[in-house]
């Protein structure tokens, strides 16, 4: 049985828990640390739980190349592939003080890890778990030297087939991953709704018994807010201060209100899944009392009178012998006088 809860610097994580909100920088950072930092002030303020970054270069994703497979949509403000990453790459010294700014302001702060050998510079700055990235869950290298750190994994599921999440759960298990989140995802900046199908990440989750959560590329709230009410242990959106900045990523990414209205929406989604046990609440309870019905002398009855069908009817409100007990007056007879109008209740026939 490998499905469990997790703890993460004292945030446990499980399928009774608020989901864990994890603020996605991305490329947002545009390579100026003094707008990462305030990126990092973003996702704190508006009540997400870790910052994630992503630690890769261009040199480590791709290589310059004037194939024709290396070009790419104009749309990503870069003519191949190498010049995107190049652009978009965060570097490497900006790791230390973002982790520490995180830190500082409650946040848990870790990384997508894209090539194996930059595991050793991002141990040392104690990274509590991974994420693997959805391009990068077929990279079996990647994959193995990750789980052998032994911390708790994040695999995005994006593009991805159930042969290709079993071959990946394989390898990571294979290498003694520790705990291993699944996130559903639908690989598209930005995502439109009628592709992001949530009903397959409780599907992922069964098929695997994996805790299974949802990274979401849609824009707005309500995707990431139904991933939630649907169960999700964790949910990691991208996010900017202002979309409308230049660089691939901003364009799809959450702006601070909407941050802020994700995580108050989780919020509001737990309080309302509650309890798993059915049961009166406390806020049901003068109705239960009032609407209910119950039954009540329509006559006056005098002592030891048998109690026909025509001195009672079964009325609001729930003060006697409850309508789902009907025949418990039958063949019976009043121990004392009971005045029309008042209930009737056990204790008052025999």
């Amino acid at each position: 049985m490998r499905l469990q809860t997790l703890t993460i610097e004292n945030r446990t994580i499980g399928p009774q828990e608020r989901p864990l909100l994890i603020a996605e920088i991305s490329a947002n950072h545009d390579r100026d640390l003094d707008q990462a930092l305030a990126l990092v002030d973003i996702a704190a303020d508006a009540g997400w739980d870790c910052l994630k970054l992503q630690t890769y270069t261009a040199d480590t994703l791709t290589m310059r190349s004037s194939h024709h497979t290396m070009k790419i949509d104009p749309i990503w403000g870069s003519p191949t592939l190498y010049d995107l990453y190049k652009a978009a790459g965060m570097p490497m010294e900006f790791h230390q003080p973002l982790f520490e700014r995180a830190r500082e302001r409650g946040l848990i702060p870790f990384t997508s890890i894209y090539d194996p050998r930059d595991l050793d510079f991002i141990e040392t700055l104690d990274c509590p778990m991974y994420k693997i990235a959805s391009f990068e869950m077929t990279f079996d290298d990647l994959l193995a030297t990750t789980a052998q750190t032994g911390k708790p994994i994040i695999l995005s599921t994006g593009m991805a087939t159930l042969p290709e999440i079993n071959h990946a759960l394989e390898v990571l298990d294979k290498n003694n991953a520790a705990t291993i989140i699944l996130l559903h995802c639908c690989s598209s900046y930005p995502a439109p709704l009628d592709s992001i199908n949530l009903s397959a990440m409780a599907e992922i989750g069964n098929q695997f018994n994996r805790l299974v959560g949802f990274s979401d590329h849609t824009i707005g709230s309500i995707a990431p807010l139904t991933a939630a009410a649907m169960g999700a242990v964790a949910i990691e959106k991208h996010y900017t201060n202002d979309p409308t900045r230049a660089g691939p990523d901003h364009r799809f990414s959450a702006t601070p209100p909407i941050m802020r209205d994700i995580a108050n929406g989780v919020s509001d989604i737990m309080t309302l899944r509650g309890s798993p046990i059915k049961q009166t609440t406390k806020a049901e309870m003068v109705n239960k009392s009032i609407g209910r019905r119950s039954a009540f002398a329509t006559a006056d009855i005098q002592k030891g009178q048998k109690i026909t069908s025509d001195l009672f009817r079964f009325i609001r409100p729930n003060a006697g012998i409850p309508a789902s007990d009907p025949t418990a007056l039958n063949e019976k007879h009043a121990l004392h006088y009971i005045p029309k109008g008042t209930p009737i209740r056990y204790d008052d026939i025999s």
